[in-house]
């Protein structure tokens, strides 16, 4: 008898609790949260919520976030970035955004690029962030890209 009941409240533990994990597992963890090389610093954040014109959260269908990035390496030029995700079970990447070119990424500790409210899938499991640039005074095209893991 106790061994059923043990047995049954384990159960609907796991089915209670199961339900809610799944919910956390849609959300890129603890916003904000940053990558950063020595070139570049990312920073994946709550969306802004200051202006309701601006796309918002779809639960069952997307989540919205806002990107700031900033050179934090040498100064550079033509640089370029964009912004993919991708779907589980596809190898196909599609772009969330239009390649963005901004003249204040070039300069170390210019201006950071900041992107309000871009909508992430809910299927999604990776962001990508892809930045190309040229160094000043050469034409070899550099590349970076940035992976943001939705858990």
């Amino acid at each position: 008898m106790k061994r059923t009941a043990v047995t049954a409240f384990v159960l609907a533990t796991f089915l209670t609790f199961g339900k809610s994990m799944q919910v956390k597992v849609l959300t890129i963890p603890e916003l904000p949260t940053t990558e950063a090389s020595k070139q570049w610093t990312l920073e994946v954040n709550n969306p802004d919520n200051d202006y309701p014109n601006l796309a918002q959260s779809k639960k069952g269908v997307y989540h919205t976030y806002c990107l700031n990035m900033k050179n934090v390496g040498k100064d550079e030029h033509d640089v370029k970035v964009q912004v993919f995700r991708n779907e589980s079970n596809s190898n196909t990447k599609y772009g969330l955004l239009p390649t963005m070119e901004s003249p204040e990424l070039s300069q170390k500790d210019g201006h950071p690029l900041h992107v309000s409210n871009f909508s992430l899938s809910e299927e999604a499991t990776d962001l990508n962030i892809v930045i190309t640039w040229k160094e000043k005074g050469a034409e070899r095209e550099y590349q970076e890209t940035f992976t943001f893991h939705q858990k």
